[in-house]
């Protein structure tokens, strides 16, 4: 009879338009790769270049609206809202906050981008940089803080911007954690319930899952790279797609155990050996000039921040860098607010929003200078030690060419391909829980959905590799900027309901912690 019962429950608790719009672009996608992978290679070169050029340049400036109404949020009597209530109490520790946000959001760019997007900009520095010349000392500081805007603020503003709307319609309304429930302060009921709800969570789940698909194939990549550079083994299609294919298993295991077991766990690890490759670059590289290089390039970020983030003046670089991060993390922005809400019971929205905008920017920043000054100063040393495998291989080759000149290399490589995995994993493990929040509106979403999420994950970033052939990083990156770009208009239209939806958080009183008894708390 029980068994009976839960079978009838999965049946009605899921939203079965929103698991079909989602899992269906993700099966039909991998229909075409099957049925004829030039044409899909095609589509996906042009639909790149066309979102790049027509789009581009409202993708710049509302990033940069989105982050600087979640600063002022976190600032303003708006940040006196406590998640949870007013009585709340934290459930997670500050430590496993940081860890799986800061993991899954970071994904590749943690040891993938960290030491190859810097040396990039620096062997060819942005044209906006005028009178700046390349592969010089004076690019180092430029290169570093262009990486820093597009690892830092405003990607994760994107995040930010949607965590106050998704506290109030869970908290206030009693709406599942949904993409669609941001809609409601705009909208109302029926937009939530209707054609136009349930494509923004179908649009959303495509979009983060666009935006984990691509850093899973981009660390496979860099695994092959790896396995060829130390043990011979062959960096070929084949290899490539069967290194994602057991990294799926990895993390189809960890979801299965949930939030606060297999992914705290895998979180956690990657964290502290995060923090051995730090030490490690900083002790045995050039520890001096990493932190001297990190001073000057933040001087550099801060003067020229608006100039970085807006600037037009090469349509075709700011697609395949700008354009291609901030649609990246826009697509993340609702999956990444369902987790960071789940892991923020107890926490003042001040709290996480400054979390969210700023502390967790300025640690991903840090990150980036110590791989991307180690990078560049062992380059700048001596021209072509890292430049050329760069040349040669691509961006998966430059993590590995680094370590290899350092003091030790024996311990840091095998540490380093252990940090590629468990980014990899935590990445597709904490995407894959989300998504399946967001379909089954539960804390703990079946078994079976945050298997099947994981296996669509798996399987689509195998087959871009497959169809990328030689040109995997770029059919990658394209497939992520295509899907994200329709979220960016449903961002657009969500903007007059933030105020809404702070008002009606601030007047009640059960979730403020600067109440003031004559309030009256709103109506339900």
């Amino acid at each position: 009879m029980s068994k009976q019962v839960k079978k009838s429950e999965w049946k009605t608790q899921l939203n079965w338009t929103i698991f079909w719009i989602s899992s269906g672009f993700l099966l039909a996608f991998i229909t075409a790769c099957l049925i004829n992978k030039d044409l899909t290679y095609s589509a996906v070169g042009i639909g790149f270049n066309f979102v790049g050029k027509y789009f581009g340049g409202l993708v710049q400036t509302m990033m940069v609206v989105f982050w600087i109404m979640a600063i002022v949020i976190a600032f303003s009597k708006w940040g006196n809202i406590r998640i949870g209530g007013k009585d709340a109490k934290r459930e997670v520790k500050s430590i496993s906050f940081y860890a799986i946000i800061i993991t899954t959001m970071l994904a590749a760019g943690g040891v993938f981008f960290a030491a190859a997007e810097p040396l990039s900009h620096y062997l060819s520095i942005p044209k906006h940089f005028l009178g700046i010349q390349s592969g010089t000392k004076e690019a180092v500081s430029y290169a570093l803080a262009q990486s820093y805007v597009h690892w830092g603020f405003l990607v994760w503003g994107a995040t930010a911007f949607c965590i106050p709307l998704m506290v109030y319609v869970k908290e206030i309304k009693n709406l599942p954690m949904r993409p669609s429930s941001m809609l409601y302060p705009v909208l109302g009921q029926d937009s939530v319930n209707g054609l136009a709800g349930k494509l923004l969570d179908g649009i959303s789940l495509i979009g983060v899952a666009a935006g984990t698909i691509g850093p899973i194939g981009f660390l496979g990549l860099q695994l092959a790279f790896a396995l060829n550079n130390l043990w011979g083994v062959a960096n070929t299609v084949p290899i490539q797609m069967t290194i994602i294919a057991v990294a799926t298993l990895i993390f189809i295991v960890s979801v299965s155990t949930g939030l606060m077991k297999g992914m705290d766990f895998l979180a956690r690890s990657t964290i502290y050996l995060s923090g051995v490759m730090v030490v490690a670059m900083l002790v045995f590289g050039d520890g001096l000039f990493v932190i001297d290089s990190f001073v000057d390039s933040y001087g550099v970020f801060t003067k020229e921040f608006f100039h970085m983030a807006l600037s037009r003046s090469d349509v075709a670089w700011s697609g395949g860098w700008t354009i291609f991060y901030e649609l990246w993390f826009l697509g993340f922005g609702p999956s990444m607010a369902v987790l960071t809400i789940n892991l923020s019971k107890g926490r003042t929205l001040r709290e996480v929003l400054i979390s969210i905008a700023l502390i967790c920017p300025i640690i991903s920043n840090f990150w980036f200078s110590i791989f991307g000054s180690t990078t560049i100063g062992l380059e700048l040393n001596t021209p072509g030690i890292i430049s050329n495998a760069y040349s040669q291989f691509g961006m998966p080759s430059v993590l590995i060419t680094v370590l290899q000149q350092l003091p030790l290399s024996a311990i840091w490589l095998p540490l380093a391909l252990i940090l590629v995995v468990l980014y990899l994993v935590t990445t597709g493990a904490g995407v894959a829980y989300s998504m399946s929040v967001q379909v089954s509106g539960m804390d703990v979403p079946y078994l079976w959905v945050r298997i099947l999420y994981s296996v669509l994950l798996g399987t689509v970033a195998i087959l871009l590799v497959w169809i990328g052939g030689n040109s995997a990083m770029s059919t990658l990156q394209s497939f992520i900027v295509i899907a994200g770009i329709p979220l960016l208009f449903y961002y657009i239209i969500l903007m007059p309901g933030l105020i809404k939806s702070l008002n009606g958080l601030y007047r009640s009183r059960k979730h403020r912690i600067d109440i003031v008894e004559s309030l009256e708390e709103e109506e339900a």
